[in-house]
């Protein structure tokens, strides 16, 4: 889809300064997010002690409950999240850079609450704490896009919410990919497209495929959660804590994911994303700074590299 001259000439979008600035903070997130070291800085402990719980942390456990936690979630997307009349698009004319930032309190209460129950129960009240947690985030999530001027009511649009869970971050057979995001997009599109046309024509969607798609890199980041809250030291409020790191964590990425497709039907879909290939070419290519020991956790695997 390519929008009018005004907007884009040579097939280069007329981007604003704010636009290209959200661009470059979206590549910087998206491209290599990590909850893990979000959690450490929340909670004060290195990193690499964090690591110490990862032997608690079953790839099944993991499975299991990621994907109960958006089968849970995906009731949610379809059937009660809808249009709140004065919430669309309510920030679409602000400064794109400050959309989406002021996301309702108690979401971020709630999760903090079944943060601090889970954490209590340890590993074992995962399987009850995360499709509450996940259900509490998605409306979250929700919120963010209608800022962006998504209509909840489109059941493409609660699909791309519920896909939010795929973009937090890349396995490891996707680190090297140039645009993690973009990949991740373009493998979940046929699967939601396929839900979405059974939604419309008033049948039950099979939803095994895209929930096993999005399961599969959720799972990515529910094992950091468990890591951290696995940790004998972990008290409830710590576990609060590392719930309150989980959805500013979606929340940012929701943040830019909506930002983006904002910026899509403004200029047109292909136009933007080459300017996103484009900008995390650059980012790619700049030395990053020498910060010690990065970390990353995949499937209940210890990844470090030296940077």
């Amino acid at each position: 889809m390519t929008k009018s001259s005004d907007l884009v000439k040579h097939g280069e979008p007329k981007l604003t300064k704010n636009e290209r600035k959200l661009i470059r903070d979206a590549v910087e997130y998206l491209e290599n997010p990590s909850l893990l070291m979000e959690i450490a800085d929340k909670i004060g402990k290195p990193l690499e002690f964090l690591l110490k719980g990862i032997e608690k942390c079953t790839p099944e456990l993991v499975e299991k409950a990621a994907l109960a936690a958006l089968e849970s979630a995906v009731n949610v997307a379809l059937y009660t999240i809808r249009e709140s009349g004065d919430g669309a698009g309510k920030q679409v004319g602000s400064d794109i850079t400050e959309i989406g930032l002021s996301t309702d309190w108690w979401h971020t209460v709630a999760v903090g609450v079944t943060g601090a129950i889970g954490g209590f129960f340890g590993p074992i009240g995962l399987p009850v704490e995360l499709p509450i947690t996940t259900t509490i985030m998605l409306r979250s999530i929700a919120a963010i896009a209608q800022d962006f001027g998504e209509k909840l009511d489109d059941p493409e649009v609660r699909f791309q919410c519920l896909a939010v869970f795929a973009f937090g971050g890349p396995s490891q057979a996707e680190d090297a990919k140039e645009c993690f995001y973009l990949t991740a997009r373009f493998g979940l599109d046929p699967a939601i497209r396929k839900a979405v046309t059974m939604v419309q024509r008033g049948a039950a969607p099979v939803l095994t495929e895209v929930l096993t798609q999005i399961a599969a890199r959720f799972d990515i980041v529910v094992t950091e959660k468990i890591v951290a809250q696995s940790l004998p030291f972990i008290s409830a409020a710590c576990a609060a804590t590392i719930n309150v790191a989980f959805i500013d964590h979606f929340n940012r990425v929701a943040r830019f994911h909506f930002a983006i497709r904002n910026l899509e039907r403004k200029y047109g879909v292909k136009e933007i994303q080459e300017v996103y290939q484009k900008v995390t070419h650059e980012v790619k290519q700049t030395p990053a700074p020498r910060l010690g020991r990065s970390t990353k956790i995949s499937r209940g695997t210890q990844r470090v590299t030296e940077n």
